[in-house]
């Protein structure tokens, strides 16, 4: 049995398992492997003291569009 301290699972769509499929085989790689060096690359390409410049907006409750819409 896996060691839970050392191993998690998460959860992708079908269309993103595909393509870390495609990938890992590719790069001839498990895909276990292939999804831990693509998080190790991508996170030491990152700055984690700068947010991203994009901002998502809050949501609008249950009035929809129209509670958004400035008058």
């Amino acid at each position: 049995m896996p060691n839970p301290g050392k191993y998690k699972s998460v959860g992708v769509s079908i269309d993103a398992y595909d393509k870390l499929v495609a990938i890992a085989d590719h790069e001839d790689r498990a895909i276990g492997r292939q999804l831990s060096r693509m998080i190790e690359e991508t996170y030491e390409n990152i700055r984690l003291d700068v947010k991203p410049s994009y901002t998502i907006p809050a949501a609008s409750g249950i009035g929809g569009i129209a509670s958004v819409i400035e008058d």
